[in-house]
């Protein structure tokens, strides 16, 4: 049970860290574009343009890893309060 725990720990540790990273990349990629153009990026851009074909992917895989990284955090804190609170002391 506790290599269950830090092997959770660990990947939502890591997927945490890379949706930060992508975060970062893209505010530093696209500094000019707000949230409100954010949400009309395929208006502002044709759907060839090299600029929005990177803006979508740095978006989806950031949202893929802050999804992955949610659900990690949501399975450590159920498996942490199983050791601790439902786990007949041994």
């Amino acid at each position: 049970m506790t290599g269950a725990i830090w092997a959770v720990a660990v990947l939502a540790f890591l997927s945490s860290t890379v949706a930060t990273i992508g975060n970062f990349a893209m505010a530093r990629d696209f500094p000019d574009l707000t949230k409100s153009e954010a949400s009309n990026v395929m208006a502002d851009f044709l759907l060839d343009s090299s600029v929005a074909l990177r803006y979508m992917q740095y978006k989806m895989m950031t949202n893929i890893f802050y999804i992955q990284s949610l659900v990690l955090w949501a399975a450590l804190g159920l498996l942490v309060a199983y050791k601790f609170l439902l786990s007949p002391s041994a």
